[in-house]
């Protein structure tokens, strides 16, 4: 049989939707914990001045992860569209009727791929995992260097 919910656990189930309206109205203290008063949530001016921190902190982590994604989103609909593009080049070219026809087409096929380089370098994201590879990989490589040497002097 589940036991009663302490008076802590009922106050942090409900806070959110009275903290938003003091949040809204922008209420000073004694009007925001009179509101809480009136939802049967009596607090102390301390609890409420914790509880508006991980309102606002919460608020924040939810924005930064909205942004994040939809950050990510957009860079994976723009690589979409230039494969897109790719393919419809690569279809045009498969049916070109005549070699300036199609050199013409890949001339524009060359050009997006360049578009889509350019893109790829000025991405953040792409950047640093670049330079987080080649590290890795000069590591790698020091390492199998200093084994040849050590396998040599043996």
């Amino acid at each position: 049989m589940p036991s009663k919910a302490s008076t802590h656990t009922k106050l942090l189930t409900g806070w959110e939707i009275p903290m938003k309206v003091c949040l809204i109205q922008r209420l000073d203290i004694p009007e925001s914990l009179e509101l809480f008063a009136r939802d049967d949530k009596i607090i102390s001016e301390s609890t409420f001045r914790r509880l508006k921190a991980e309102y606002e902190a919460g608020t924040t982590m939810r924005i930064i992860n909205i942004a994040r994604k939809e950050w990510a989103e957009e860079l994976i609909l723009i690589i979409d569209i230039f494969k897109m593009i790719e393919q419809k080049y690569w279809q045009l070219y498969n049916e070109a009727t005549s070699i300036g026809e199609a050199t013409r087409i890949l001339d524009s096929l060359r050009a997006t791929q360049e578009q889509k380089a350019m893109f790829y370098n000025a991405t953040p994201l792409v950047s640093k995992m670049r330079e987080t590879l080649e590290t890795k990989l000069n590591g790698l490589n020091k390492t199998v260097l200093k084994k040849l040497e050590s396998n040599k002097g043996s």
